[in-house]
């Protein structure tokens, strides 16, 4: 293989909040009300009992949680004591699928103040203006706003826009304001994988090229073990997303199985091995580990340049040779 990462020198390779450095790139194990097994503080609970050192949870589920208080409590706890850092989400995609259209930037706001989490992302408008200029203004607005209910979370806007715009859009809005890092949702990067490198690859190299700082790119909604390689080899930073509770991965060719079938993936790990840990729990420990893990293989093939190797392991010849194209 003959291509080298472009621009590999710039790269951030750590993400600072509440006390701690954290390597990049690196994923937040996200907590949500929708589409899971437990209970929000079921979740939070697990998470910081083993002393996971980033999530993201959602305000939609703390201002709803019968246990908010606990929540609350929990996460103010697991941050000042265990240096956890806590990425806050607006809580618009749990009001999506639930159709609770009461939701809204004021009760997004009143979760905020609490002073909870290091970063938050925006009360994102999912439905923008088609002008690239009105879009941006509205998405600094909206950060802005954020940034005056918390002393202790830096605001992150989220992008949403047609993909031919996206670029555009984004440049826009890190040359409005000082933004360390923006959103994106992978979905809007394009409709299959390939096409989804690609867009992420150029919108890495305009950001690059065209402002100073190193913006870190955070893709919503990304959990599968083999996109976070592969987006991360094409600029992306940081992603949250909800495989680690739904799905069990098996940590040979990391592919994701049903949640139910993690019996058939014979690993040896500490939480399949212990008879005594209730199924549930050992199947949210061992995607909890491999994640980790997976993660920590990915910033040293970044590192040390060893990412050709590994994606050699895991594609075939003709994938990487499209991924050449991309990437030269």
């Amino acid at each position: 293989m003959k291509f080298i990462l472009q621009n590999n020198s710039r790269r951030t390779r750590m993400l600072f909040a509440n006390g701690r450095a954290l390597p990049l790139p690196i994923f937040f194990p996200s907590i949500s009300s929708v589409k899971t097994n437990l209970a929000p503080h079921q979740y939070v609970e697990f998470l910081t009992s083993l002393g996971q050192p980033n999530f993201l949870v959602s305000a939609y589920d703390i201002h709803h949680s019968k246990k908010k208080i606990e929540i609350l409590s929990k996460l103010k706890d697991s941050r000042s004591k265990a240096k956890t850092t806590i990425l806050l989400d607006s809580g618009n995609y749990e009001s999506f699928w639930l159709r609770d259209d009461e939701w809204g930037e004021h009760t997004f706001h009143d979760v905020l103040k609490n002073n909870i989490a290091d970063y938050n992302f925006i009360y994102d408008n999912q439905s923008p203006p088609p002008d690239i200029s009105k879009n941006s203004e509205g998405i600094v607005a909206s950060a802005m706003r954020c940034s005056e209910q918390s002393n202790s979370s830096t605001a992150i806007p989220i992008i949403h826009c047609h993909k031919s715009s996206l670029t555009k859009t984004v440049l826009n809005v890190i040359s409005k304001s000082n933004f360390p890092m923006i959103g994106i949702p992978e979905r809007i990067l394009g409709e299959g994988l390939i096409a989804r490198i690609a867009t992420l690859t150029e919108l890495r190299r305009s950001i690059n090229a065209n402002h100073d700082a190193y913006v870190l790119i955070h893709l919503l909604g990304t959990g599968n073990p083999i996109s976070l390689l592969l987006f991360s080899l094409a600029g992306a930073d940081s992603f949250d997303g909800l495989e680690w509770c739904q799905t069990a991965v098996n940590i040979e060719n990391k592919l994701l199985y049903h949640f139910q079938q993690r019996e058939l993936i014979k690993d040896g790990c500490v939480f399949c091995v212990d008879k005594e840990v209730e199924y549930h729990a050992a199947t949210l420990g061992h995607n909890l580990l491999f994640y980790n893990s997976w993660m920590k293989q990915i910033q040293e093939s970044i590192g040390n340049e060893t990412y050709k190797d590994l994606l050699g392991t895991l594609l075939s010849k003709d994938v990487i040779s499209e991924l050449e194209k991309i990437w030269k």
